[in-house]
């Protein structure tokens, strides 16, 4: 019986060593332009609408701080599925722990990263210290809450956070 032929072996030319380069970056490029595009589209990065104007009102807001400090109000925010919609459900009491009645509370619900699902409304008072605001139907998840309240038109608790519906 013959020998078999040797297999001839592909030998790794410039042009080879290119084109995995290429094709690496061009990977690479796709793949950040799409990351770019997306962040750009999903959450816009404002915070404020003007530096230079919160800036100018900084030591008001400080002096606000401290004092809504001193008032150690308790606020408790809670999202609550009832018969297919979701209610936000607002207990809010002083520091010896008497209900605060007479208040006035705007909300704004919405995603953490985006402003798509935003919802904002004003509170009605039920009694007792109980404040809520008809939502609609909302997807399951973390929503920020961000809610002012209000005692006889000044505002007395600002308050920024985060809670999960089931």
């Amino acid at each position: 019986m013959a020998n078999p032929a040797p297999k001839k072996q592909k030998e790794l030319t410039g042009k080879h060593v290119l084109m995995w380069v290429l094709g690496f970056f061009g990977v690479m490029f796709i793949a950040n332009g799409f990351f770019v595009y997306y962040a750009n589209i999903s959450w816009p990065g404002v915070e404020v609408e003007s530096s230079y104007k919160e800036g100018q009102v900084y030591d008001q807001k400080l002096a606000e701080a401290r004092a809504q400090q001193q008032r150690a109000w308790a606020i408790d925010a809670q999202l609550k599925r009832s018969a297919g919609d979701v209610i936000l459900v607002v207990e809010a009491k002083d520091k010896q722990g008497n209900a605060l009645t007479g208040l006035s509370i705007k909300a704004e619900v919405g995603r953490p990263i985006t402003e798509a699902q935003d919802h904002k409304g004003d509170l009605s008072e039920k009694g007792d210290g109980l404040y809520t605001l008809s939502l609609g139907a909302l997807d399951p998840g973390r929503w920020r809450v961000k809610l002012d309240a209000f005692e006889k038109d000044e505002l007395k608790f600002k308050s920024v956070g985060q809670t999960t519906l089931e």
